[in-house]
């Protein structure tokens, strides 16, 4: 039921998110054909019947809510194609094609223009308005200043803690000791916890990764491990002197404990260090590093609580560093868009292309790791795709009316309105194509 609950909430979510940016990137058209008097005959939020169809007393424009949430359009006389039907033919003054071909093209980009402001807009109400999660603080090693240290807030069982009252330096408090990730990689995707872990029957070394299921709330330590075989490639020099000995075989599934009987035996190592502000920095002191072996057991084909609470990391921007973030996100965001359309030409970028049932399900897990911040940032980022998207000169999209209004500024001579109309109905015939096939591919990735 809970399962249900949460696919529907994200399909409501991704239909709300598409709602919004398609019907602003629509109103951009809407507003500057108003603004130069070009006559619409209707701005619709979707395709298909209508649900909704409505026009202002002495209005000219019908606005509609249509059954498929996939699109939407602003129709403007003197588009390609024939007036509609329970329409009067406008006057002529009144025509996109008779307005200044710089107004054609302001009517044009207006739609992307509101897009990719929309988009600034929602990454940075994603960095002021709510708060920011994350997995481990950071620091640097006392012994090596260059090496960034990744450690957690820990509320640790009663046998741990008196196992660092008993072991740990003198000049530190128990309160002062967190646990210590060892190292990570790919930018901190790949947290290492520990590289020496066994499980019973199993005559594999295996590496372990945390990998949280969510940062929104605290989460037992033994819910978000992860046990890969160790991997043949060699661990740089710098992992090694941090004690890496082996890396994790990512290239193979993690161990699935449900397949393990009741009462399997589960040991690694744990790591605890104590943390000191040093300069407003926070500094890990690794030769004051503790070794904790713990020992767990598979139950209800999971493994046991460890009994160590990993505590959530809340923090909200203020005004000067959400500025300083979205400064920083901005070009992240637009290099992501650029990159994702160039890797569109490579076997490997066609993999990733992913439709409206990939974003649904991506939700849940942008909503786990980072809340509304997560869902924010993510339109924001749809809004911006959408706004480079139509710009390409594709037919059937903004790219290709301003390539044509391009070439008839220049050559003095109109596209054959026939010519156009074709051009137009092929390109959304390609688009849907386009569209079905990446859904198909999503459900297909989803099921298998």
């Amino acid at each position: 039921m809970e399962q249900a609950l949460n696919i529907f909430l994200s399909i409501l979510e991704i239909i709300v998110i598409l709602g919004v940016l398609i019907s602003v990137h629509e109103a951009g058209h809407l507003g500057m054909a108003k603004a130069f008097n070009v006559y619409c005959f209707e701005y619709s939020i979707g395709f298909g019947p209508a649900l909704l169809h409505k026009k202002r007393k002495k209005g000219e424009t019908y606005f509609s809510i249509r059954a498929i949430p996939l699109g939407g359009y602003c129709s403007m006389y003197g588009e390609p194609g024939v007036v509609p039907e329970g329409f009067e033919i406008p006057p002529e003054n009144r025509s996109l094609e008779k307005v200044a071909k710089w107004k054609k093209a302001l009517v044009l980009v207006a739609g992307v223009t509101l897009n990719f402001i929309l988009g600034l807009v929602l990454i940075f109400v994603s960095d002021i308005a709510f708060p920011h999660y994350y997995f481990a603080y950071g620091g640097e090693l006392s012994s090596n200043s260059n090496t960034t240290a990744l450690f957690a807030p820990t509320s640790f069982s009663s046998e741990v803690s008196s196992y660092i009252d008993n072991n740990k330096k003198e000049e530190y408090q128990a309160s002062d000791y967190y646990l210590y990730f060892p190292a990570s990689l790919n930018s901190n995707q790949i947290v290492i916890v520990s590289t020496n872990a066994k499980i019973d029957n199993v005559s594999d070394n295996y590496v372990v990764t945390y990998y949280p299921s969510t940062l929104l709330e605290d989460h037992d330590l033994s819910s978000s491990l992860k046990f890969y075989p160790a991997s043949k490639e060699e661990p740089s020099p710098e992992l090694k002197n941090l004690g890496i000995n082996y890396l994790p075989d990512l290239s193979i599934e993690a161990f699935d404990f449900s397949n393990s009987v009741d009462g399997t035996k589960v040991s690694l190592s744990l790591y605890f260090a104590p943390v000191s502000k040093i300069d407003d920095k926070s500094v890990l002191n690794d030769d004051a590093c503790l070794e904790y072996n713990l020992n767990l057991e598979v139950k209800n084909k999971a493994l046991s609580p460890s009994g160590n609470s990993i505590r959530k990391i809340e923090n909200w921007l203020g005004w000067n560093k959400a500025w300083s973030k979205w400064a920083s996100d901005v070009p992240t965001a637009c290099g992501a868009v650029v990159q994702g359309f160039a890797s569109l030409f490579t076997k490997e970028g066609l993999k990733n292309v992913s439709g409206i049932v990939g974003m649904t399900a991506a939700l849940p897990s942008l909503q786990a790791s980072g809340g509304a911040a997560n869902i924010f940032f993510f339109a924001g980022l749809i809004s911006i795709n959408l706004a480079f998207f139509n710009l390409l000169p594709f037919p059937a999209l903004d790219g290709w009316a301003l390539l044509v209004t391009a070439i008839e500024g220049i050559s003095k001579k109109k596209v054959p309105a026939k010519v156009q109309s074709i051009m137009s109905i092929l390109g959304m015939v390609l688009l849907f194509g386009l569209m079905i096939a990446v859904t198909i591919k999503d459900i297909v990735s989803l099921v298998i």
